[in-house]
């Protein structure tokens, strides 16, 4: 039976994660300019809805992948893989590729232990071991769970700018550099293991998936020389 002083540190804690509808992404983010002035902006709660909303789908597309993973751990882990960053603001990748500020995961996951602070212990290190999981190295995860999370974010993310940015091939080097930072590394370190696992099942569907997504990009006028 739960306990008065546990449901209230549950209470506080969502009380807390509230303040995620108002902390927005793609700060700066030149193509992105008109959709942030016109009100098109995208909270860190609404990304992370939109990741769960985008795996929902995929998961029904890819039937093979959908039996191998666990989704309850994906759909957890894209809940609670930016909530740091509700006292620690979004880093957009524009800034990281074009050199004006790091991504420092140790202050979002300091951000992320604030943020937890009221909750039972074993509850609080859930949500740490699940950013951790997310944060690695992305040379050093290797379960699948993980690699999930990070692809589906990552195409989230893509697809938002995809919808409401503008001035693409004036940014394009830019774009290609954030691919090269993330969607892509992600995608083959995922193809990686599902090889030497033998799912060669999974693998062609990741592989449809992710070139299908190289493609979309492609036709804002963004070469990417990169093949999945």
């Amino acid at each position: 039976m739960p306990r008065k002083e546990a449901l209230d540190s549950v209470y506080a804690f969502m009380a807390n994660s509230y303040g995620g509808n108002w902390k927005f992404r793609f700060a700066d983010t030149p193509y992105m300019k008109n959709a942030r002035e016109s009100g098109w902006r995208e909270s860190i709660n609404e990304h992370a809805w939109a990741c769960m909303e985008f795996w929902f789908q995929l998961r029904r597309l890819c039937p093979a992948l959908n039996r191998l993973v666990d989704s309850l751990t994906v759909y957890e882990m894209l809940l609670n893989h930016d909530l740091g960053e509700i006292r620690y603001a979004d880093t957009p990748l524009y800034r990281v590729v074009t050199g004006l500020q790091a991504d420092d995961k140790r202050s979002e996951r300091r951000g992320l232990e604030e943020l937890s602070a009221s909750l039972p212990l074993h509850a609080q290190q859930d949500l740490l071991s699940s950013f951790d999981a997310f944060e690695s190295e992305l040379a050093d995860i290797d379960v699948l769970e993980a690699l999930v999370s990070k692809w589906v974010d990552n195409m989230q993310g893509n697809h938002f700018a995809m919808v409401f940015g503008e001035d693409f091939s004036q940014n394009a080097d830019s774009i290609k550099k954030i691919l090269n930072l993330r969607f892509i590394p992600i995608t083959k370190r995922l193809m990686k293991i599902l090889q030497a696992r033998g799912e060669a099942e999974v693998l062609a569907e990741v592989k449809t998936v992710a070139a299908h997504h190289l493609d979309r990009v492609r036709t804002l006028g963004i070469t990417i020389d990169s093949t999945i």
